[in-house]
């Protein structure tokens, strides 16, 4: 099919950055992807989208929300949860050290209850809400649970009015106001006078630490686990289905000494929920966040491995994103030019390379990701501004975009992870595409570093900084290699790097496996293979 009435420009797309503004093709264009099923499976343990920037996550969630009957979007911004990190109460527990999970565990299953039941009952005011949820009680056995819903729904009655933020401040105000009734000394202390609690003794301090622990116990504890058991039993047999959506957990939605708690008392509480037999919230969760959040729960507490039934890890087969791009390109060209079919290989004609055709070469620098084959096509269209074909040099223009794109995004996306991260990928600029990891630890690799992270104080909380201080102040030994495997270990989990364990092994690329190397595994025989997708970007010899 000929694509001559194409003329390119500098603002032709297939499609946006992101899923939130891309309606004129995400819903057209939709790929049918196995993830979309199992989440949308009530009877599957499912209900975290795990995956990068650009996986698709919250294109599945808007096809949720289009396709499925009885869906609430929960945005996680609108939820006031700041006001749970500047309560005094709250701050006055976390410099007492004591553990905040079963109360965070509690506010998220009360929110989910109170969004079920009013998803459930679908009440378009408040005397059909009394006469719907009075039959909903009336479904169940008279005893403890069925009595405790009862009362669950009489004393928030207001809450099933409120929007989710009036909700939170509701639940944490008071929560305050029962703290303040026995703890109200200690807390006015607390608040007017900075460093109270370091100035404590410490048998003082520990006394404090076991009454507080009390009072959350039987604060957070008594209601919910019985509304919860009372509405599995409601949901035992129906067909009906009901679905929570969120998203959002990716941006500015609540002060960082709090946010990786949340996040775990939320893959606690929805473990809880799927007691709820019609009932399936699904979350999109970045994997840099969830790195961050293992990073930052306790030893204690660590026990990751339960959470892997709870999760699906975003893969894209290599005929899912040709699909993709067909599709894409089909549409756009619909749109704009004409409704004959065109495809990709009207648009895309010329070889970029004696070795490789336009569509190999393009899946070969992305991380098999929607949002990387979009990006690629849509930069190489648009350095075709003006004309009817993509050179050759179009089409290498149009990379040379995308790798500084790619480059500056994995910086974007991991530096809350990793502050120092753009420093670890300038290790790699100029360098063969290819090498061993005795290689780059060489004799001045730990002074390059130092270097490098000591000009920036920013960066100064990344743990590759304080092993170089501690090194320099002679706290610690350490060898090129040993900072070797942690360069190495993030980038690879990034998807700058893939590497080669043992000679016997194949290649692991974190896009391919979905799973992290431990530190430990490398050492100065593994070979590093830089991606594809930064060679332009960091002038990789290839």
């Amino acid at each position: 099919m000929s694509a001559d009435k194409i003329v390119f420009n500098d603002s032709i797309n297939i499609g946006q950055n992101g899923a939130e503004h891309d309606d004129e093709f995400l819903f057209k264009c939709f790929v049918d992807h196995p993830a979309y099923s199992e989440v949308t499976d009530v009877n599957s343990p499912t209900t975290f989208l795990l995956g990068s920037t650009g996986a698709g996550k919250t294109a599945i969630l808007r096809m949720i929300n289009k396709q499925e009957e009885n869906v609430s979007d929960l945005a996680v911004h609108d939820m006031a949860m700041n006001h749970i990190a500047n309560s005094d109460t709250i701050l006055f527990l976390t410099s007492l050290g004591v553990d905040l999970s079963l109360f965070f565990q509690a506010l998220w299953k009360h929110v989910f209850c109170i969004e079920y039941i009013k998803l459930a009952t679908h009440a378009r005011d408040k005397d059909q809400f009394q006469y719907k949820v009075a039959r909903l009680i009336d479904t169940l056995t008279r005893g403890r649970a069925r009595d405790k819903l009862e009362s669950f729904v009489e004393n928030h009655a207001e809450q099933f009015w409120n929007t989710i933020d009036e909700n939170v401040i509701e639940l944490t105000d008071s929560l305050q106001k029962e703290f303040d009734a026995n703890f109200g000394g200690e807390l006015k202390k607390f608040v007017a006078k900075a460093g109270y609690v370091h100035s404590l003794g410490s048998q003082q301090k520990i006394q404090l630490q076991q009454r507080a622990r009390k009072f959350l116990n039987q604060a957070t504890l008594t209601e919910i686990p019985s509304v919860i058991s009372a509405l599995s039993d409601y949901t035992r047999g129906r067909q009906d289905k009901y679905f929570i959506t969120v998203d959002g957990l990716d941006e500015h939605w609540v002060d960082e000494d709090i946010k990786f708690q949340l996040l775990q008392a939320l893959f606690e509480s929805l473990k809880n929920l799927k007691k709820l037999r019609n009932f399936q919230v699904v979350v999109s969760l970045r994997n840099d966040l969830y790195v961050r959040m293992v990073q930052e729960t306790p030893s204690g507490r660590r026990q990751i491995e339960k959470y892997d039934d709870l999760i699906i890890r975003l893969r894209w087969s290599e005929p899912q994103l040709k699909e993709l791009a067909e599709k894409r390109i089909g549409e756009m060209c619909r749109r704009q030019y004409s409704s004959e079919n065109v495809g990709f290989s009207d648009v895309f004609k010329q070889n970029p390379t004696t070795k490789s055709n336009p569509w190999d070469y393009i899946y070969e620098r992305t991380l098999r990701r929607p949002r990387d084959i979009i990006n690629f096509i849509n930069l190489a269209m648009q350095a075709a501004d003006n004309k009817s074909a993509i050179s050759k040099n179009n089409f290498l223009k149009g990379e040379a975009n995308y790798s500084n794109l790619r480059h500056e995004t994995l910086i974007h996306e991991w530096s809350g992870t990793f502050p120092g991260i753009a420093i670890l990928l300038e290790q790699l600029r100029g360098l063969p595409a290819y090498r061993s990891a005795s290689e780059l630890a060489h004799s001045k690799f730990i002074d390059n570093l130092y270097d490098a992270f000591g000009q920036d104080s920013d960066l100064h909380s990344d743990e590759i900084w304080l092993r170089l201080v501690s090194y320099v102040n002679e706290s610690i030994h350490l060898e090129p290699i040993e900072l070797c495997q942690m360069v190495l270990y993030r980038l690879h989990l990034i998807g700058a790097v893939g590497l080669k364990l043992r000679e016997d092994r194949p290649w692991d690329w974190i896009f391919e496996t979905n799973r992290p190397v431990a530190e430990r595994q490398i050492d100065g025989t593994t070979k590093f293979r830089v991606h594809p997708m930064l060679y332009a970007a960091l002038s990789i010899r290839k």
